[in-house]
């Protein structure tokens, strides 16, 4: 099979036929495309900025505490498009047909301010100008999204750093926009278990609490890096659908970011939906893994649990270039802090071959199109089922 290059985007060699690639544009160009994990538009985009901006670019990494290189990237092409410097975000997110992705929001309580930086706000606020982008906290805003041709993105948290044991901070947090909360990061907290702790106890008396109350607030829980018990425990305290937006089929590739058959089972019994990642090493002990494992793991899901409950939740690659990812996600502290460790074969610059950046979504609808998945299904997959999740616990 052809590798795909990074000239040639979302092309990645399926063997289809005209008439399937007819197809395929026309569902991924109709359908809505919900990553529930975005990384934005991957870290090959700095490349392809023009020389002064790159320059620009590399000064403000040399300017900024190694600390906070990492956000400092990814939210730098925002920045760019927001001084009307490149319209090459903007472009990128057009070409890949992308409808809703994510945006983090912090909620861990500080001791002296509000729980979410002032900075963030001020650049979320910033960002709400460009009349490209979007940020949405309903079904509804997400649907007109499409409608007007937009960008959407709804506010995620994934708590590397473990949230404050007071529940008011989430009250504050929804405010912001929040509308999905991960429960636990790899470590164990006052939540629960994350997936590479030692031993698994589940739910903290105070992680039921958090459950409930996110039910109440209207915030997808979400259990994707949770451990087993974690998942199971929560999918039991639920009263509305579950996520694992981003995760992975243990019994195809067994890693513990990925999710058992009875996670999966669980996940799928609350309503909720499972999306499937694009990192290579949560999917396949392969050295160079492509988009058709990613798939592997889309089907063997939608025929244990049916179609309904998949989606996608790609995760990768980050918005950051591969030095920025070394020294910040790669860096022994890092891994160390929040529980990696060199048997899980982590490198933070590994891609999937056919899927290296935003503009490669277009390949999961062609390789569905040449699983001879129907429309429905796909367009399910793309998005409808996330949709109605995010509908139906965040509002319409």
């Amino acid at each position: 099979m052809a590798k795909q290059t990074d000239t040639c985007p979302g092309r990645f060699d399926f063997g289809l036929s005209s008439a399937e690639e007819e197809r395929a544009r026309r569902l991924h160009r109709d359908s809505i495309v919900f990553d529930m994990l975005s990384q934005h538009a991957g870290g090959s985009i700095f490349a392809h900025y023009q020389q002064e901006l790159q320059v620009e670019f590399r000064n403000r990494m040399k300017s900024v505490a190694s600390a906070d290189m990492l956000m400092e990237a990814i939210y730098w092409p925002f920045e760019v498009a927001h001084q009307g410097k490149s319209n090459l975000l903007h472009n990128w997110f057009s070409e890949s047909g992308l409808t809703c992705g994510t945006y983090d929001i912090d909620i861990v309580m500080r001791v002296t301010c509000d729980p979410l930086s002032s900075d963030w706000d001020l650049r979320i606020n910033r960002y709400t100008q460009m009349p490209w982008l979007r940020f949405v906290t309903s079904a509804q805003e997400i649907r007109q999204a499409k409608q007007d041709g937009v960008i959407a993105l709804y506010a995620n948290y994934q708590p590397v750093i473990p949230v404050a044991r007071n529940l008011s901070s989430f009250d504050m947090a929804y405010r912001k926009g929040l509308r999905s909360y991960m429960l636990t990061y790899n470590r164990m907290d006052h939540v629960g278990v994350g997936c590479t702790e030692r031993v698994d106890a589940g739910l903290s008396m105070f992680g039921i609490e958090v459950v409930k109350h996110c039910n109440e607030l209207g915030i997808v829980v979400d259990v994707s890096h949770c451990g087993h018990l974690t998942t199971l425990d929560a999918c039991r305290h639920s009263s509305d659908p579950v996520t694992a937006n981003h995760t992975a089929a243990r019994s195809i590739f067994d890693h513990p970011r990925g999710k058992t058959d009875e996670e999966l089972r669980a996940i799928a019994d609350t309503g909720g939906v499972i999306g499937v990642v694009a990192l290579p090493y949560f999917l396949s002990a392969e050295p160079a893994p492509t988009v058709e494992c990613m798939l592997d793991h889309v089907e063997y899901i939608a025929n244990l649990v049916g179609w309904e409950h998949v989606g996608i939740g790609t995760d990768w690659p980050l918005q950051a270039p591969d030095d920025v990812l070394l020294a910040t996600l790669g860096s022994a502290h890092y891994t160390q802090q929040v529980g990696w460790t060199a048997r899980y074969r982590r490198d933070v610059t590994a891609r999937l071959v056919g899927f290296n950046d935003c503009r490669d979504l277009p390949n999961i609808t062609r390789g569905l199109v040449k699983r001879n998945w129907s429309d429905e299904q796909i367009r399910g997959v793309l998005g409808a089922n996330a949709l109605r999740v995010f509908e139906q616990v965040c509002g319409a």
